[in-house]
């Protein structure tokens, strides 16, 4: 298919899904975060600070053609708006690793070892921050989840390749099944949770932090994976029994496939309630209100206190 806009095709292809979904939800902000990350991909990456702003241009002219005659008013406001702010855009962002705190610095120490190749003395950092008293959902909030982020950052920065960032993600997913056999069982409720990142996106980690929260606070939990359709998540969770569904979105298209689960919910006599997390949430706390979502938990542990006080409400009434 032609390129709607001039740009590499891996952006071209993240802009003109905002673009769509961004229009969908109503939500014009989500479409305005993407051309910041496009922006400093192009910057960073590409070395062609220029092209976004005459895409933009390009996309205006278009969004005639591209939108139904009823939206195609607010696409054009939507990228005035997005024009507007690629001349504002900050291309430095600090690290979200702050090192003045233990946390901090462990999580620089563990970091560094990875991007150093050594994965045994990255994964000692983090285990004798559990042997010296650190319960092991805080490592995942406040050690791993912000290197996670920062390795995102150095990726969309150009200096690391995303083979550093796999590894890094790799690497993190076999701590944390290290940090699940390490917690202290408790007694299970009798309460279930599943947790499954919808959409395309390749961005599991999330739902997997969220599922391992539900299960060392009590809960049966499991999580499904990511790029699973619909359908198929919706199909699956008709044979079982779920108290929550947690589901994570990191791209706004995302978002769409977390409303349409939701929406396959409204004609059951019995729905699990929904919460949802992600960075696109993070960016837009509202959102989930947009989407008739039951909730929005920035840390998997917030989620889980979260679904607790639902599940209380909905036992009271």
């Amino acid at each position: 298919m032609k390129q709607a806009v001039d740009l590499p095709r891996d952006i071209h292809d993240e802009v003109m899904s905002a673009f769509a979904s961004s229009i969908e939800l109503q939500t014009p902000e989500l479409f305005v975060e993407t051309i910041r990350w496009a922006q400093s991909l192009l910057v960073f990456r590409y070395r062609a600070p220029g092209q976004l702003s005459r895409a933009l241009e390009s996309l205006t002219f278009q969004a005639g053609d591209l939108t139904s005659a009823a939206d195609a008013a607010t696409a054009r406001e939507m990228l005035l708006r997005a024009r507007e702010e690629l001349s504002a855009v900050r291309l430095f962002e600090a690290s979200l690793i702050d090192e003045r705190t233990e946390e901090g610095a462990i999580g620089r120490r563990y970091l560094d070892a990875l991007l150093s190749g050594d994965e045994t003395r990255a994964g000692r950092e983090v285990l004798l921050a559990v042997a010296y008293g650190r319960k092991s959902l805080d490592v995942y909030e406040k050690i791993l989840t912000p290197v996670l982020h920062e390795a995102g950052r150095l990726w969309q920065r150009n200096e690391i390749t995303i083979s550093h960032e796999h590894l890094i993600t790799t690497a993190t997913e076999r701590i944390m099944a290290q940090l699940c056999d390490l917690t202290p069982a408790r007694p299970h409720r009798e309460l279930s949770a599943v947790t499954v990142a919808l959409g395309e996106g390749r961005h599991e980690l999330g739902a997997r932090m969220a599922a391992d929260a539900f299960s060392m606070c009590g809960w049966h939990s499991s999580f499904l994976g990511g790029g699973i359709p619909v359908n198929d998540v919706a199909r699956y969770l008709e044979g079982v029994s779920v108290d929550v569904i947690g589901c994570s979105a990191s791209r706004p298209r995302d978002v769409l496939a977390i409303r349409d689960l939701i929406e396959e919910f409204e004609t059951k006599p019995i729905a699990p309630l929904v919460l949802v997390g992600g960075s696109v949430f993070d960016h837009h706390p509202q959102l989930w209100r947009r989407i008739a979502a039951d909730g929005y938990a920035p840390t998997p542990l917030m989620g889980v206190a979260l679904a607790n006080e639902l599940i209380s409400d909905c036992c009271e009434s």
